[in-house]
Parts: C-alpha cells; sequence; structure tokens
C-alpha cells in the first residue's frame, strides 16, 4: 500500500511475516491516517464477539 491510498472494505492491504529483531515472531503494523494525523483504528475495526 502506498500513502494517501484509498482502501476497500475486505481489501488485503498487508502479509504478516517475521523480520529484524523480532525475527521470532510474526508481526504487523498499520495507521490509518485522516489529514495526515493518525487517528484511532478502533472506530474503523468491527467490534470484537
Amino acid at each position: 500500500m502506498k500513502e494517501k491510498q484509498r482502501v476497500a472494505k475486505g481489501q488485503k492491504i498487508a502479509e504478516i511475516g517475521a523480520t529484524g529483531a523480532a525475527g521470532d515472531q510474526p508481526r504487523l503494523h498499520f495507521e490509518i491516517r485522516r489529514f495526515g494525523k493518525p487517528v484511532d483504528p478502533q472506530q474503523f475495526l468491527p467490534g470484537r464477539p
């Protein structure tokens, strides 16, 4: 994904992998930004059952 790219519901945005210092455990880092500032992703993600 690239900066300022719009995504659709259900669209694949990343693959989880193990690299760097935490190479023993898969990790995923993502940010949602609005007008260039990070926002809380919880308002965009579905709730947990």
